[in-house]
């Protein structure tokens, strides 16, 4: 009997929500994302179905190899970025390969998509939850008083629009995955409007917490949890580290799968990541962390985001081009 793969919509919104609750700064103000986010959300899905229409008329082994290292660089990033939080906020605590072995080794369960699907549910809920009862503690410190009433000039929109335009590989991964037996309508729209709405109502909490201070602090969202009137994150701050952890590893087993995808043409209907596999990733990965290690990782997010619309760009031309070739070769 022919396996269908189970919905992955989860693991994509996971992996985008993440990088919101992660940020180290907040990067615009609520109003003005409020705004670009009615243009941002319908473009951010168009872009990612014109991806996969392209993909699926002009993939080449090129695309494929391309793609498949922006992954691997992009799993790197993302161990990196969590190091350095982590290191901020526990001072001496984590190495670069306990931080490795934490996010890494929980890959080995989630090899298989049906993991990564049921993982990935547990893990929004959590993800929500915590939220909410992050929320449900700083409210006695929301003011509305805190509310800028400056007027916005253009460059906080053209801000607010370069951040919410990052390009993230989860736009992008449904070009690659199998199609999911439980059909989602339009699951791009859904998932570009979960993040960016999701990232103006964190940031409108942060104003009304901060008021004017807001874009001067750095990890927001953990310094106002750890303000709370019932002051339980600084209890409980191990359950929201193994909460990250938890996150993190699900993006990298995502990131993992579809690498494989990509490496292995002639088997992508598998719906599994080959366990030899996993002790070259490993080690692959850590060796390029450490290489990584120095480099001043907002800078390197920033630029793997123009690499991103780098390869959509590519892959938009090669699929152009194979559609001319194609009505080329019909009217002859």
């Amino acid at each position: 009997m022919k396996r269908e793969c189970p919905s992955l919509l989860a693991a994509l919104t996971v992996g985008l929500l993440v990088n919101v609750l992660l940020r180290s700064q907040s990067a615009y103000w609520p109003r003005a994302g409020a705004a670009t986010a009615l243009l941002c959300v319908p473009l951010l899905a168009s872009i990612g179905a014109l991806f996969a229409r392209a993909w699926r008329i002009g993939e080449s082994p090129f695309f494929r190899l391309l793609f498949a290292a922006l992954l691997f660089y992009t799993s790197a990033l993302e161990i990196l970025n969590f190091r350095v939080l982590a290191q901020r906020l526990y001072p001496g605590f984590f190495s670069l390969t306990a931080v490795c072995l934490m996010t890494l080794l929980p890959v080995l369960y989630l090899r298989r998509v049906s993991a990564i699907s049921q993982t990935a549910h547990v893990v929004l809920c959590l993800l929500l939850l915590a939220t909410g009862f992050m929320l449900l503690t700083i409210l006695p410190r929301l003011h509305i008083t805190n509310l800028q009433i400056i007027s916005l000039q253009r460059d906080d929109f053209i801000a607010a629009a370069k951040e919410q335009l990052t390009l993230y590989p989860e736009y992008l991964l449904p070009a690659l995955l199998p199609p999911a037996k439980t059909k989602h309508h339009h699951p791009l729209l859904r998932l570009a409007a979960a993040a960016l709405w999701f990232d103006v109502g964190m940031h409108l909490v942060l104003e009304l917490f901060y008021g004017a201070a807001m874009p001067l602090r750095v990890d927001p969202i953990h310094a106002a949890a750890r303000c709370g009137a019932l002051s339980i994150f600084n209890r409980l701050e191990s359950l929201q580290l193994i909460l990250w952890i938890m996150a993190i590893t699900l993006k990298l087993s995502l990131y993992l799968y579809a690498i494989c995808l990509l490496l292995r043409r002639g088997e992508n209907k598998g719906l599994s990541v080959s366990l030899r596999n996993f002790p070259l990733y490993l080690g692959c990965l850590w060796l390029l962390c450490v290489l990584l290690q120095k480099i001043d990782v907002s800078s390197a997010m920033q630029q793997r985001s123009i690499l991103t619309w780098g390869l959509v760009l590519l892959v938009g031309m090669g699929g152009i081009a194979a559609w001319l070739c194609q009505k080329l070769k019909k009217c002859l």
